[in-house]
């Protein structure tokens, strides 16, 4: 009785996992294909050029934040060696990332567990761009 239930919640788990993924990769592909990621580089760079990226570093920051580090890997390496990516916004990439990844996919698994959206959310970019703009000042030094 118990491992039955216990089966049945993996079971459980594992579609309203696989659910939320699909849906992601679905919403993605339909931005991609329209066109409308690449348009929205240089609005995107309006807000985070404080931070010290510019726009070549939107794409991969992008995939990064949307995809997550280990399914979006192979787009940010073809992003960074296709928009030639300097060295600085590479790292800079990398600083945010480490700390605020996989965001779409991350907050509909942990909503589907019951956490709280804000504290999911908020906190985690708020952290990540202090470190990354304190991060882009030791930098240029």
């Amino acid at each position: 009785m118990i491992i039955t239930n216990y089966l049945k919640g993996i079971l459980n788990l594992g579609v309203k996992t696989f659910i939320i993924l699909l849906l992601v990769f679905i919403l993605l592909e339909i931005i991609q294909r329209s066109g409308l990621l690449t348009k929205s580089y240089r609005t995107i760079a309006k807000f985070i050029r404080f931070l010290g990226f510019n726009e070549q570093s939107c794409a991969p920051l992008l995939a990064g934040v949307i995809l997550g580090i280990i399914y979006g890997a192979g787009i940010i390496d073809d992003l960074i060696k296709r928009e030639n990516v300097s060295r600085q916004q590479v790292l800079l990439v990398a600083v945010f990332l480490s700390m605020c990844h996989a965001v779409f996919e991350d907050t509909g698994l942990f909503l589907m567990l019951g956490a709280n959206l804000f504290w999911i959310t908020i906190p985690r970019f708020i952290i990540a761009g202090l470190v990354t703009y304190i991060c882009s000042k030791l930098v240029k030094i």
